[in-house]
């Protein structure tokens, strides 16, 4: 059987790679260690993550902190010795990762408060640590030599441990908001209203939804934009809440433009037209705040609608430029007009 305790540390020294010894306390054991302890936090945060694929991301990463570990424990002839290390593909891998997520998130936009949800609180404590584990290997850099692929990578990790955490806190917020608005919607209608109606999408529905139906749409709402004296902005996303078509008319506010597509977002994403969400927001509704979901991106006054196909959520549509009255008028008039040359 394999020993754990061998007693040759028992005199405040252990072994490095390469065979020398030094005191525990030095700073190549420091920095090997900080990261050896930043690989556990990591490991945390896998253990913690539902999702396959951030599951995959993370232990791809630990399995390079371990190389990344080894050279740190090496002396002169381990180091030597060593096959694998960390190179500039490592390092531009976590910047591919690092994009990725953003794709998703967006920038951020203020300081984050760690803890909305167990994994993300696990990833920003591994970004704590894997920041300590930088510091450290730089202080053993001072009288060591360290290679620079070890110093980039860690800095470049602790930046993909944020974007993880935002992305896990983005998912987090996202079934966040399908969980309240489904207990809103059951609070608020029948049951067999709520079997009737939300998965026909009622009222809401096309035969199909796709770019030239957004252009007619959009002419329709220009139209109705110019009887009403209104400059406006129509916008029309996917089931996803991806943009398909952002039609700005002269004249209208910048405001609108981001406006116009947070309303067809929030369209899609609650299956209701904006304006249902008015009176479930405020202070002494079902769902209080929610229009701080999102980063700001939930919209609780008229101007949205979903856009259904065949039962489905197809996307939504939204109008910016107006009233909320004024501009569900032309939202709807949107809608209306697509059914009517059909």
């Amino acid at each position: 059987m394999p020993q754990i305790y061998t007693r040759t540390g028992d005199k405040g020294t252990t072994g490095l790679f390469g065979a020398s010894r030094v005191p525990k306390q030095d700073v190549a054991v420091e920095a090997y260690g900080t990261v050896d302890e930043a690989n556990s936090s990591i490991g945390e945060a896998k253990a913690l993550a539902t999702d396959e694929q951030t599951r995959e991301q993370l232990h791809a990463i630990q399995r390079r902190l371990f190389v990344l570990g080894a050279e740190l424990a090496s002396d002169d002839k381990g180091r030597a010795m060593l096959i694998d290390k960390i190179t500039d593909d490592d390092i531009a891998g976590l910047e591919t990762l690092i994009d990725s997520c953003l794709a998703v998130t967006g920038p951020q936009k203020g300081f984050i408060i760690p803890g909305r949800d167990l994994l993300s609180a696990a990833l920003h404590r591994a970004r704590t640590v894997t920041r300590r584990a930088e510091r450290r290997v730089l202080t053993m850099s001072e009288t060591r030599e360290v290679r620079p692929e070890v110093v980039k990578y860690l800095n470049r990790l602790s930046d993909t441990l944020y974007a993880l955490a935002r992305l896990a806190e983005h998912r987090h917020d996202l079934t966040e908001i399908k969980k309240i608005v489904r207990e809103s919607v059951a609070k608020a209608l029948e049951a067999d209203q709520l079997v009737a109606e939300t998965p026909t999408g009622e009222g809401f529905g096309l035969d199909h939804y796709d770019l030239d139906v957004l252009k007619q749409m959009a002419e329709a709402v220009e139209s109705k934009a110019h009887q009403m004296g209104l400059p406006v902005v129509f916008a029309g996303v996917d089931d996803g809440g991806n943009l398909m078509l952002l039609h700005r008319m002269a004249g209208s506010l910048l405001v609108s433009l981001n406006t116009a597509v947070n309303k067809a977002y929030t369209a899609a994403a609650f299956q209701q037209p904006t304006a249902d969400l008015k009176d479930p927001s405020s202070p002494t509704g079902d769902i209080p705040g929610i229009q701080n979901f999102e980063d700001g991106r939930v919209v609780v006054f008229g101007g949205g609608l979903p856009i259904f196909v065949d039962g489905r959520l197809a996307g939504g549509i939204g109008v910016s430029g107006g009233t909320p009255d004024e501009d569900s008028i032309m939202v709807k008039h949107a809608l209306s007009a697509v059914r009517k040359a059909r």
